[in-house]
């Protein structure tokens, strides 16, 4: 990769490949090297990341779905494993499941 030596240069490279260059800049002098340093510091900063998705509502255990939606607790194992019921927590055997996102997945 050659390296910029243009504030523009570095504007029109790939975002992907700002980090390879940040080795390189140590061989520019000082006044170049903090120029294009804030930059690719600026351009690494507005690259925007994937946002994470909103944690469901309040959990609860397969045996409380079962209460609330009046099924039968084999029902929401059942649901689970074949995927007609939607679960938002496995922990090793342990199963969580947002009884909104059910509610909604059921009503399709």
């Amino acid at each position: 990769m050659r390296l910029p030596t243009t504030v523009d240069e570095v504007d029109r490279l790939p975002a992907n490949e700002l980090p390879a260059i940040l080795p390189l800049i140590d061989s520019l002098s000082h006044a170049e090297c903090a120029a294009l340093l804030a930059r690719v510091a600026a351009r690494l900063a507005s690259l925007t990341t994937p946002e994470r998705p909103q944690p469901p509502g309040k959990l609860v255990t397969a045996r409380q779905l079962a209460a609330e939606l009046s099924l039968s607790l084999d029902t929401v194992y059942e649901g689970a494993r074949t995927g007609r019921i939607p679960v938002a927590l496995r922990q090793g055997r342990a199963l969580r499941f947002d009884p909104q996102a059910v509610r909604r997945t059921l009503a399709s």
